[in-house]
C-alpha cells in the first residue's frame, strides 16, 4: 500500500481491489466514451473530474480500482467507499497531496459528511487533485445540499451502460481467459443466453461456473452449463 501515508488514510483505503485492471474491464461499445476519457485522464498530467454513474453490477467499484492500480507508480491515489464513512470525524484533511482520490458510492454519503465533501471538492481545485465519484444514481437524483449539488454538477458526467444483448456472449469471451478459464464455446453461448447482462454478473458467473466444475469434478461443456445453470438459477 505504497501510496498510504497515514493510519487514517489507510482507513479509508480499505476495501480496496488491488488486482483490478483495466486490461481486465469489458468496455461495451456505448461505454467507449468513459474508455477514452479514462485513457485521457491516466495520459495527462492536469486536473480532470468524473462523475460516474451507473445500476448496480454495472462494474463501478471494479473500474475505479483498475483506474487507481493503473495509474503511474508516482502517483499518490486512494480509493474511499463513502458508504462505509458514518461518524462525525474530519476524515478529508491533507489529501492535498493526493494526484487522484476515487470515491465509491456517494448516492449512499451520510449526511453529516456532505460538507467534507464540498470542501474536499473546493481544496482539490487548488490542488490540482484529481477526483473520480461513483454513484448508483445521476447527480440530479442526489439528494445533497444545494452547494455540493451545485459542484458535483460542474464535474464532467457518464453513465456507465448496460451491455447490449449480442455483447453478453463477448464480454464472456473477453473475461474467461483473464480469469484463466477454458470453457467450451457451446458452453459460453449457453451461459450468455441465461445471465444477467452487467458485468459484475458475467464475471461472478464465470467464477461460479469453475468452482461447481471442479466440485463436481466435471469437463467445461454444454452439458456440465446446463447443469450449472439449472442449479445456478434454481
Amino acid at each position: 500500500m505504497k501510496n498510504i501515508t497515514s493510519k487514517k488514510q489507510l482507513f479509508l483505503d480499505f476495501g480496496r481491489d488491488y488486482d483490478a485492471s483495466l486490461s481486465n474491464f469489458f468496455f461495451s461499445k456505448a461505454n467507449e466514451i468513459i474508455k477514452n476519457e479514462i485513457h485521457l485522464l491516466m495520459q495527462s498530467n492536469d486536473k480532470s473530474d468524473l462523475f460516474i454513474y451507473g445500476e448496480s453490477a454495472a462494474g463501478k467499484t471494479f473500474l475505479l480500482n483498475s483506474i487507481l492500480n493503473d495509474a503511474p507508480d508516482s502517483s499518490q491515489t486512494i480509493y474511499i467507499d463513502l458508504s462505509k464513512l458514518n461518524e462525525e470525524k474530519d476524515y478529508f484533511s491533507d489529501f492535498e497531496n493526493f494526484d487522484l482520490i476515487c470515491l465509491d458510492n456517494l448516492d449512499s454519503l451520510n449526511q453529516d459528511l456532505e460538507i467534507q465533501i464540498f470542501n474536499l471538492i473546493n481544496v482539490s481545485k487548488a490542488s490540482g487533485t484529481s477526483l473520480i465519484f461513483a454513484s448508483g444514481v445521476p447527480v440530479s437524483e442526489l439528494q445533497v445540499f444545494p452547494d455540493l449539488y451545485s459542484r458535483l454538477k460542474e464535474i464532467n458526467f457518464f453513465t456507465l451502460k448496460s451491455l447490449d444483448g449480442d455483447e453478453t456472449l463477448d464480454c464472456l469471451n473477453f473475461l474467461a481467459p483473464k480469469l484463466d478459464l477454458h470453457i467450451h464455446a457451446d458452453a459460453l453461448e449457453l451461459i450468455a443466453k441465461k445471465i444477467k447482462r452487467d458485468f459484475l454478473s458475467i464475471k461472478q458467473a464465470l467464477i461460479d461456473f469453475d468452482k461447481y466444475l471442479y466440485s463436481e469434478k466435471k469437463q467445461p461443456t454444454k452439458m456440465s452449463a446446463a447443469s450449472f445453470l439449472k442449479i445456478y438459477f434454481d
